[in-house]
């Protein structure tokens, strides 16, 4: 009778712990790689909380969301391009009677310029909304960038300087 039991609890159980597994992010496919993602729009909702405080005028403001939005769309249509060439590097990869290598280079390269469009795209995109902000405004930026990262720092750390009183030994005097 335990056997009966036991057999389809231990399967339930594992099958439930293999969902879960595969129900995390996976930051291995490119699709979740933020370099390939288009961009959110953090930034500009960093310039509108703090519009005061940078000083930024609403021409400004407009300009870096023309820039955003048609870095959107460049993106969208990069990334379009390139889950088409890995669907047909797939399809090659799955021929194993007759790979043509020639072409499975080809377009693994092509998915590599593809990807370093996108990155240059971002740089390009970076230094134009730096050309469009004064050097105050972008010195102002720095500022709240590095805050903000020092704090992200010490966030993640917490656990590791934080005092483990299981390993801590008591002092005797």
């Amino acid at each position: 009778m335990k056997k009966l039991v036991t057999i389809p609890i231990l399967f339930a159980v594992s099958l439930l712990f293999t969902e879960s597994i595969s129900a995390s992010p996976q930051t291995n496919f490119p699709r979740n790689r933020a370099s390939v993602r288009p961009y959110t729009g953090r930034l500009l909702a960093l310039l509108k909380a703090r519009r005061g405080e940078l000083e930024i005028t609403g021409e400004q403001l407009n300009k870096i969301k023309d820039l955003i939005e048609t870095m959107k769309d460049k993106t969208l249509e990069t990334r379009n391009e390139v889950t088409k060439i890995q669907l047909e590097l797939r399809r090659q990869l799955r021929n194993r009677e007759s790979r043509d290598y020639e072409k499975i280079k080809s377009l693994i390269s092509q998915t590599s310029n593809l990807r370093s469009n996108l990155l240059i795209n971002r740089m390009i995109l970076r230094d134009d909304i730096n050309n469009i902000l004064t050097s105050n405004q972008l010195t102002a930026l720095k500022d709240i960038f590095r805050k903000t990262f020092l704090r992200r720092r010490l966030l993640n750390r917490r656990d590791q300087l934080q005092r483990n009183p299981d390993l801590r030994k008591p002092i005797r005097r």
